[in-house]
């Protein structure tokens, strides 16, 4: 006759609470895999999810400065349009042949505040230090694989060469070189609006891609909380039933060991 404890019981019971303690882990946590033995398939996969949604991140944040920018910059070309129009009124006004040359120099005077006017916002027109008005070049948008140019202009130089910063308003000249600074107002306003677009478009497919890669992501790595509990509330009831099959067991013993003594 042999007496022995269940075996089998025993280690059903230890490999219940080595599940019981995963499961506790990941409702705790709400991630499904905790350390790369739970899931080195997984791992990986969401590694490299993890990887896409930090570098959507970073290139959304460059984006968000890109816009940024060409907002500075189309606020900044609001301000000298506006001033020449005005130079563009003041000019249809000094032309009137009614006036005298006393009334033709308080519109010169006018006039000329305007321009300096103008220098200033071209030269106050910065981002982070840069100027974006008054220096011809690119600055690079990198967002992922996506990059985007933004083309700053140079209008000190450009308006200069087209006679507005030496306006006599009074010459008949002067509404050809009022209208031709406007064209190029318009020009330069409309790249900016252009790369702004882009930037738009930009930031909405990073915020998908972002948010796909999320939920991708989520699938894999992420405690279904609903079935960990289930399985959990299973194994508790295992493991009570191994434990009272234990018991049973070793009752068992003691009753054959004390028939044997008597």
């Amino acid at each position: 006759m042999e007496i022995n404890p269940t075996s089998t019981s025993i280690s059903s019971s230890s490999l219940s609470s080595n599940r019981l303690a995963d499961l506790s882990q990941q409702i705790a946590s709400g991630s499904r895999i905790n350390r790369a033995s739970d899931d080195p398939a997984g791992i990986q996969v969401s590694i490299s999810f993890s990887r896409d949604i930090n570098e959507n991140a970073v290139g959304l944040r460059n984006v968000m400065d890109g816009t940024s920018l060409t907002q500075t910059a189309l606020g900044g070309i609001s301000q000298i349009t506006d001033s020449v129009t005005q130079l563009r009124d003041l000019s249809l006004q000094a032309q009137n042949g009614t006036l005298n040359d006393a009334d033709r120099q308080a519109l010169q005077e006018q006039a000329d505040q305007l321009l300096e006017g103008i220098r200033d916002s071209i030269d106050q027109t910065r981002f982070n230090g840069r100027s974006l008005l008054s220096e011809e070049g690119t600055v690079g948008i990198q967002a992922g694989d996506s990059r985007t140019d933004i083309n700053t202009p140079n209008l000190l130089s450009s308006l200069a060469d087209e006679g507005l910063f030496s306006l006599d308003i009074s010459s008949p000249d002067a509404l050809e070189s009022l209208d031709n600074s406007l064209d190029l107002l318009n020009q330069s306003a409309g790249s900016f609006a252009a790369s702004q677009n882009r930037l738009d478009s930009t930031a909405s497919n990073l915020t998908d891609s972002a948010i796909n890669a999320a939920a991708s992501r989520s699938q894999i790595s992420d405690t279904d909380i609903a079935q960990a509990i289930s399985e959990q509330s299973r194994e508790l009831i295992q493991r009570e039933v191994a434990i009272s099959m234990q018991a049973q067991a070793n009752a068992g013993r003691s009753e054959v060991l004390a028939l044997l003594n008597t």
